[in-house]
């Protein structure tokens, strides 16, 4: 199988063993215990994989094990406490203190402080390659990776069950990226133009017939309830009844799109590769933008005021306008 060349997301050569096994943090041993990530001056500069606001902060993750915080808009950006130096991929928050973020070598890291500080909570057996995690709630949350990795926990993050998600020769996709809508469905964005859903919270999960081949990196309730599923060749489709069908949106661009949010207003910002920005509203064409500096976009969230933040390659930048 072709390995996916995910923006800023290199993925290795690593299997899960597909057993029902409940996985936990590992008894501390002085001999393996990780080196915490390095301080450095340009923290806010370091490649960005993922970043989501909490309450009114903003906290972003990369290489190195960097994770940053802002409190003023992106303006000015703060290097968090964090105990492991590995490649974090994703971040995710369920209110303004409490949030987990995982990476390579099947890290999860916690916080309850906002992401000042992080704890490492687990490191899954067999070290898979983290790409994506989300939480419905304190408790549940969902982590998904390389190779068809994908695990539940049930106690907040403790301790973690494998799921199964696809059969056959889909149980061995990149599972890029997890998410969830307002009703209660989980949505999974996969290589080779799969996607899949569960109604039952994750237990079960159904291919979905998207009538597209690239592999989707990303995914994401707007507010009207629409859910939107993005990926390679500027690929935006978009579907009004939970998944069942899709429709393709025209973008301007055949860069690889990698990142989205919904605005308030009903408007949508996606990011990707090559400094794209597209701005949308409703069905109508998206307003395609490319930012000067060219760099490989992999992550946009808009701060409390309205401020959009994009970040990437080169870090964050608080260059961007919902206007």
């Amino acid at each position: 199988m072709k390995t996916s060349n995910r923006i800023g997301r290199t993925l290795l050569g690593l299997c899960l063993a597909a057993s029902a096994t409940v996985f936990a943090a590992a008894p501390a041993d002085a001999a393996k215990v990780p080196a915490p990530a390095m301080k450095a001056r340009l923290a806010a500069k370091v490649p960005v994989t993922g970043m989501v606001r909490a309450g009114n902060a903003l906290v972003a993750v990369g290489d190195y094990g960097t994770i940053v915080r802002s409190t003023d808009e992106g303006k000015t950006w703060q290097q968090a406490e964090v105990p492991v130096s590995a490649l974090l991929t994703a971040v995710h928050f369920v209110d303004e203190t409490r949030g987990w973020a995982v990476g390579h070598g099947g890290v999860i890291l916690a916080t309850t402080d906002g992401g000042a500080n992080w704890q490492l909570q687990a490191t899954l057996d067999d070290k898979p390659v983290l790409l994506s995690v989300h939480f419905a709630d304190a408790q549940r949350g969902y982590a998904v990776g390389a190779y068809g990795a994908a695990f539940r926990t049930l106690d907040g993050g403790h301790n973690w069950e494998h799921l199964a998600v696809g059969r056959g020769h889909d149980g061995d996709l990149h599972l890029n990226h997890i998410f969830g809508t307002r009703e209660g469905k989980l949505f999974i964005a996969a290589e080779t133009g799969v996607a899949f859903r569960s109604t039952d919270r994750g237990a079960t999960w159904t291919k979905l017939a998207t009538g597209v081949s690239g592999s989707l990196w990303s995914g994401l309730e707007r507010a009207d309830g629409e859910v939107v599923l993005l990926g390679m060749s500027g690929r935006v489709i978009a579907s009004r009844d939970g998944g069942t069908t899709w429709q393709v949106r025209e973008t301007g661009t055949e860069q690889s799109l990698t990142s989205g949010i919904a605005l308030a207003n009903g408007g949508l910002i996606v990011v990707g590769a090559g400094g794209v920005v597209l701005r949308g509203s409703g069905t109508a064409p998206f307003q395609l933008e490319v930012r000067p500096d060219r760099q490989n976009l992999a992550a946009v969230v808009a701060a409390p005021t309205g401020t959009v933040v994009v970040a990437g390659q080169l870090g964050v930048e608080r260059l961007v306008s919902n206007k």
